[in-house]
């Protein structure tokens, strides 16, 4: 019978297939047989990202971005002063319209930081990324820029729930939130 190989999902190394542990960074392997074929493959069990660790990934983009932006923020906050000032419109409708302002301006950076970067060959956001995490789709494969725009949208959809959509991850057996079902994607571990 032909020799097998399985390969960690944490660094890709290639071990015995009878190895409990990866020889290069020691992470549990679990293999089980692919679809029938002539010789047994053994792949290593995808290791999917709980709860918690996503909070921690999810608060450091949080302050990376809130860094980031702010200044972004206050500019177009100014710029929207100006121009007020100049249409002679009210108080009132200048905070407004600076308050709308902002937020949209807020809403395109994080949509396009959030997209390029999951669906860039890093798979990940920066805190993502501290974390050892990646975003794939059902396959484990590279997401594209539309899957990446549509998921961040989702996100919407999970808070809408009031957070229930969130806190699926911690209770879903492949750990997938409201917005990585409507996605179809994964979080995993590098």
């Amino acid at each position: 019978m032909p020799t097998t190989s399985i390969f960690c999902n944490g660094c890709g190394f290639c071990s015995a297939d009878d190895a409990q542990f990866c020889q290069r960074c020691g992470a549990t392997l679990t293999s089980w047989p692919s679809p029938p074929v002539q010789a047994l493959s053994l792949i290593a069990a995808p290791h999917y990202a709980g709860f918690w660790v996503r909070v921690v990934a999810a608060i450091i983009d949080y302050l990376l971005m809130f860094a980031a932006s702010f200044p972004v923020k206050l500019l177009s906050g100014s710029i929207v002063t100006v121009i007020g000032m100049n249409a002679q419109m009210t108080v009132h409708e200048m905070l407004v319209m600076r308050r709308v302002v902002r937020i949209a301006v807020a809403i395109l950076l994080v949509l396009s930081y959030r997209a390029t970067m999951e669906s860039s060959k890093f798979q990940a956001t920066l805190g993502k990324i501290a974390m050892r995490l990646k975003v794939t789709d059902l396959q484990g494969n590279r997401i594209s820029l539309g899957r990446a725009v549509g998921r961040y949208c989702a996100k919407y959809v999970s808070a809408l729930t009031l957070g229930l959509g969130y806190l699926m991850v911690g209770f879903d057996e492949r750990k997938q939130g409201l917005h990585d079902r409507i996605a179809r994607t994964l979080v995993l571990y590098r």
